[in-house]
């Protein structure tokens, strides 16, 4: 992988776990709502076109939840991607890339917070980095 997709996918790790939330809320919700059965009477039972017929509310939400369960999978497949690759650091290192790339704290901020020097966070930055690009996490 390359730096700059590592960087995107940490950097986004946060909103993809928030995205997820949300789409297993909305799926949820839908099933809800194709899953209620409620009878519909039309006062005009023949007004909708015999060669093209209107799809039902049940079969919308079918599509919706379909539609909403793929776009959970790719989020999901994004999540564990960020999983495997935080997972071949150690415990501070994930704490620096996780406070300097996907909270957006700058070197110089986390260096004062730390007692440590800028130059110092900035190099295990992209020490760390770089270890990253050549991990396959396929």
């Amino acid at each position: 992988m390359e730096r700059d997709d590592i960087k995107y996918l940490i950097k986004n790790y946060y909103r993809y776990q928030d995205q997820l939330k949300y789409l297993t809320e909305q799926i949820e919700k839908i099933e809800a709502r194709a899953t209620k059965i409620t009878a519909s009477y039309s006062q005009d039972p023949g007004r909708a076109p015999i060669t093209n017929p209107k799809p039902s509310k049940v079969e919308k939400n079918a599509i919706k939840i379909a539609d909403l369960k793929e776009k959970r999978d790719q989020v999901q497949r994004l999540i564990d991607s960020t999983d495997k690759l935080l997972s071949h650091l150690r415990p501070h290192q994930k704490y620096l890339l996780k406070c300097c790339i996907s909270n957006g704290m700058k070197p110089e901020q986390f260096a004062k917070r730390e007692g440590m020097k800028p130059e110092t966070v900035k190099q295990n930055i992209n020490t760390i980095l770089s270890r990253l690009e050549k991990v396959d996490i396929i």
